[in-house]
């Protein structure tokens, strides 16, 4: 196959990575360290840049070039005081970002849309990342470049404008890849199925596993109870830190379990999957944990945050089971082998349960039941071994999909010679 136009036979494939990346939600941020590991393995010298949220973090964070999915503001420009000013300034960003973009794609032979749940416009709105993902995916067929969509997950899609974007932005691809089924089911039911469409895990399946952040072996702790992992969610919190009743609700829930947990000598570490959103959960939940009498320096109970995908592993290493609701938290423990019971915010999560033989495990928090919960904990304690046993055999198996899709994608993007995968 010939490589895109515009570069020489003898230069180094150039990727560009787009995403939701930067705005401190670690299952993104894992998502393209997958991505970004991989391209490096089997791709040593290529040249990769991501075009994401915030560059600046991306920067940072993965040790690469970045620049903005979307032109903002010039920096110490008044926000406009009128609708109709404002409606203006969006009118302008819209239309006036088309020659930076177009420009952008002189810096990429390949535009892969890394994974996470970005085909959606929930929060978000036509003018949204739909849009976003039109402008890049027409900007890159102009520019000859090559589009992949590459284990992208799919939510709810409400405005039929979001469809028009989206669905031409899929069309334009070279490949189209979901992370599981509940994706394409929705893309169906939205209309935006397309011939060629296949599925593959998500991406943060073919992370490394060094030694260090492989889990404990099985067995318990020095008290004989395993450690357990109790992971938050923003589940109905106010954008201004209100609290709604089912918001105080899901808290007082949270606070039960722990408690009940330490009650029988549990020890207990609570995790997030996302520093903006979650952080201020966690400080609900220990206020609330002091209200009740329970003293959160008691020496079984940690509640450290990570501020790193990565820490968030070594954090999961350390522990023997998982009650959570973040979708990579959950997804991310099953990659350690670690056994999960799961509190979903959306169907994704029960997909992914199901797939990995663990579908008895979940409830949702709409529908959460505490006396349920523990009853499927103490179940889930009592399977763990064979649950751990089977976890590794479709880790594997995931990881192994991965790798043919990896080389799927360089026969799309063109790239002679790739290393030979190890």
């Amino acid at each position: 196959m010939n490589l895109p136009e515009g570069r020489g036979q003898l230069g180094p494939v150039r990727l560009a990575f787009w995403g939701n990346f930067g705005t401190l939600n670690l299952g993104n941020e894992c998502t393209l360290a997958a991505a970004l590991y991989n391209a490096r393995r089997l791709l040593p010298g290529a040249e990769l840049l991501s075009v994401c949220s915030v560059p600046a973090d991306t920067r940072q964070r993965h040790g690469i070039d970045a620049i903005p999915i979307a032109a903002g503001r010039a920096e110490g420009e008044a926000r406009p005081r009128s609708r109709l000013g404002s409606l203006w300034s969006r009118l302008r960003t819209v239309l006036g970002d088309w020659p930076r973009v177009l420009r952008s794609g002189a810096r990429y032979d390949a535009l892969l849309i890394t994974g996470t749940g970005i085909v959606t416009d929930i929060g978000e709105g036509p003018f949204g990342m739909p849009f976003q993902l039109f402008k890049w995916a027409a900007a890159t067929r102009l520019r000859g470049r090559r589009l992949l969509f590459v284990s992208v997950g799919a939510e709810a899609i409400h405005h039929p404008l979001s469809r028009f974007f989206l669905k031409t932005a899929l069309r334009l691809s070279h490949y189209r890849c979901y992370r599981d089924e509940h994706s394409v089911g929705i893309v169906r039911n939205a209309g935006l199925a397309l011939p060629g469409d296949v599925v593959c895990p998500d991406l943060a399946f073919s992370l490394p596993r060094p030694a260090v952040l492989m889990p404990e072996s099985a067995g318990g702790r020095a008290n004989g109870k395993p450690t357990v992992a109790v992971g938050l969610f923003n589940y109905r919190r106010g954008a201004d830190g209100t609290a709604s009743a089912a918001y105080t609700a899901y808290i007082d829930t949270l606070c039960s379990l722990i408690v009940w947990l330490r009650g029988r000598d549990y020890p207990v570490r609570v995790i997030i999957g996302d520093l903006a959103y979650d952080e201020p959960v966690r400080v609900d939940l220990r206020a609330r944990l002091q209200q009740l009498g329970f003293d959160p320096a008691d020496g079984g109970f940690v509640d450290e945050p990570a501020g790193s995908f990565e820490r968030l592993l070594v954090q999961l290493r350390d522990v023997d089971l998982v009650i959570a609701s973040r979708f990579h938290n959950v997804l991310l423990s099953l990659f350690l082998g670690i056994p999960v019971l799961s509190v979903s915010y959306e169907p994704k999560n029960d997909d992914l349960m199901r797939q990995m033989g663990l579908g008895r495990f979940c409830q949702t928090l709409d529908g959460l039941d505490a006396d349920r919960l523990r009853e499927q904990f103490l179940d889930l304690e009592r399977h763990a071994p064979e649950l751990r046993a089977q976890l590794e055999v479709r880790s594997g198996s995931n990881r192994s999909r991965l790798e043919q899709q990896y080389r799927r994608i360089l026969e799309v993007v063109g790239v002679p010679g790739a290393r030979t995968a190890t």
